[in-house]
């Protein structure tokens, strides 16, 4: 399920990312991005590789500064709920 990541949220390792807003939509399409760095004050994503393990070159990277989310730019953070059913 896709979570907003709302600002003073932060994000780890290999988890993933995907744009919410229109313009972005424009701009990025439908593409998710994996957060492949992560430090105090921003995170760098790359464009998941869907079913391939293989790297033909490296992947272009982002830099996403923790002050521009909510400001500047609407993300949403994979986030997989454990239910369970009785």
């Amino acid at each position: 399920m896709w979570k907003s990541l709302n600002p003073g949220e932060s994000v780890t390792m290999g988890d993933v990312i995907r744009h919410i807003s229109s313009q972005a939509m424009a701009a990025f399409g439908e593409i998710t991005y994996e957060v492949v760095c992560s430090e105090l004050h921003y995170f760098v994503i790359a464009p998941k590789q869907a079913g391939s393990d293989s790297k033909p070159g490296e992947p272009e990277r982002r830099i996403i500064r923790y002050s521009d989310i909510g400001y500047h730019l609407g993300l949403e953070v994979w986030w997989e709920q454990i239910v369970r059913i009785a």
